[in-house]
Parts: C-alpha cells; sequence; structure tokens
C-alpha cells in the first residue's frame, strides 16, 4: 500500500502541474478571446452595415432630389417655351398691321368731324371701320351686338314725351 501511495501522489502530483501549466487553460482563455474577438468583429459588422444602410438611405435621398430638380427644370422649360410662343404671337399680331394705331386715329378723327358737322352717317361708318378694325387685331371671334338690341326702348320714349 505504501508503494500505492509513493506512486500515486507523485502522478497526481504530475497530472495537477501538467494540468495548470497546460495549454488546455491557454485554449479556454485563448477561446474567451477568440469569442470577445468575434463579438467584436459581429458588433463591427453591424455597424458597417448600419453605416452601409444609412448611405444608401442619403443615396437615395439625393436620387429623389435630383429627380425633382430635373421635374422642375423641365416645367421651367416648358412655362419659358409658352412664355416665347405668346411673345412670338404678340410680335405677329403687332408686325400683322404696323399701321393699326395710324388707322385707329384716322377713323376716330373722321367720327369726330363727322359729329362736329351734324353728320352720323360718316360717324356711324367710322365708329364701324373702329369696330373692325379692333377685331381684326384681337384675332379673336367677336360676336357684334347691335346697339338698339343692346339698349331697348319703350314705344313712348320715341318721341320723348311720356303722354
Amino acid at each position: 500500500m505504501k508503494t500505492l501511495v509513493n506512486v500515486s501522489i507523485p502522478v497526481i502530483l504530475t497530472i495537477t502541474l501538467v494540468l495548470l501549466l497546460n495549454t488546455g487553460s491557454s485554449n479556454i482563455y485563448g477561446q474567451i478571446i477568440g469569442q470577445t474577438n468575434q463579438t467584436n468583429q459581429t458588433n463591427q459588422t453591424s455597424g458597417l452595415n448600419t453605416t452601409q444602410q444609412q448611405a444608401q438611405q442619403q443615396l437615395d435621398q439625393a436620387n429623389q432630389q435630383i429627380q425633382q430638380a430635373q421635374q422642375q427644370k423641365e416645367q421651367a422649360e416648358q412655362q419659358l417655351q409658352q412664355a416665347n410662343q405668346t411673345q412670338q404671337q404678340s410680335n405677329q399680331s403687332k408686325q400683322q398691321d404696323p399701321k393699326m394705331n395710324e388707322k385707329l386715329l384716322n377713323y376716330t378723327n373722321t367720327a369726330i368731324l363727322a359729329l362736329n358737322e351734324d353728320n352720323t352717317d360718316v360717324a356711324q361708318d367710322s365708329l364701324v371701320q373702329i369696330q373692325n378694325a379692333l377685331i381684326n387685331a384681337s384675332g379673336k371671334q367677336v360676336v357684334i351686338v347691335p346697339a338698339p338690341a343692346a339698349v331697348p326702348t319703350s314705344p313712348d320714349d320715341s318721341d320723348g314725351d311720356s303722354e
């Protein structure tokens, strides 16, 4: 029995020393560090994913802003084209009859002179010419309503006396 104790004590001590100094304990330590590194890498990866998502969102927003700017540019170009067309039409109407002002002044002078001479027929003809010139200058369809139809008169008012 003494030999068993003499043999077993050194074996137990050796195994204990080997276990304490063994790389197994450093493996456990290495595993803990390894797990910590893996956790850090996971955190860094998730941080990268979050950064990538934010960058993607910013890129999407920038693309939307670019599209909106392009739409606004197109609208501005359309408005500019419409303004140019309106200006061209205005210029064309001015160029169609460059002496329109002169004609209108002549018609009004003739009408004034005719009214001064109590010549209502000439005055009426001048007013019709003025009206036709203005209608032609506008370039729009106009319905002419005769003056007597616009202001109805009663039969009693024709002689100026009511009775």
